[in-house]
């Protein structure tokens, strides 16, 4: 990222848009075709040099968040930079179920402190 304002980054349940809809049909479809060869992830091994925490569940899931955190992971050039797969959580259980949350934000609050 060539913005120096940004100091950090965290994601949880990082989702590559265009991957999903090029593996499946998914309405509405006029709006969504021009998105279908978007790289979510385009020069993220060049650009992407802040740390990065990305959070997932480790329950894989249809939604493919799971593949696409440890896609994010490998490409970003960040030399620090680091996974966490909450046990038992999948893409959704992490939105909004306190048992998940709670350990994704634990995890950000700790990485935040260190990288602000």
């Amino acid at each position: 990222m060539t913005d120096h304002r940004i100091k950090a980054l965290g994601t949880v349940v990082a989702a590559h848009y265009g991957r999903i809809m090029r593996e499946g049909n998914h309405t509405p479809d006029a709006a969504i075709e021009a998105l279908e060869a978007i790289d979510a992830f385009h020069l993220a091994e060049v650009l992407l040099t802040q740390p990065l925490q990305v959070i997932v569940g480790n329950v894989p899931g249809a939604f493919g968040s799971y593949r696409d955190g440890f896609e994010l992971f490998n490409r970003a050039r960040s030399d620090k930079k680091n996974i966490f797969a909450v046990e038992g959580a999948s893409h959704y259980a992490l939105y909004d179920q306190p048992k998940y949350t709670a350990q994704a934000l634990k995890k950000l609050e700790s990485y935040f402190e260190e990288n602000l």
